[in-house]
């Protein structure tokens, strides 16, 4: 699942859950909360990950630096695939 269809499906479940109908500017609104949050807890989440992989693999430097390497580079895939729901 992509960082899009979950914010797609949390901007329609939102939307769903609402008594009346929103504007297109509250949608829109919606959705940028959304994509903002979405960005906010892949971004910790990586960060925790990295933090992990430098606390249990610091006798192996190599190995930490490259699993860090990677993480990160998996990071700025997900932002730059939020950003392109713009």
């Amino acid at each position: 699942m992509t960082l899009k269809t979950i914010a797609d499906k949390t901007h329609a479940q939102i939307c769903e859950t609402v008594s009346s109908p929103l504007s297109d500017d509250e949608r829109l609104s919606i959705l940028k909360i959304v994509e903002q949050s979405v960005r906010e807890a892949a971004a910790d989440t990586s960060q925790c990950c990295c933090d992990v992989v430098e606390t249990h693999a610091a006798h192996h430097t190599d190995l930490a630096s490259k699993l860090m390497e990677e993480i990160k580079q998996a990071e700025t895939i997900q932002i730059a695939n939020l950003m392109g729901m713009r």
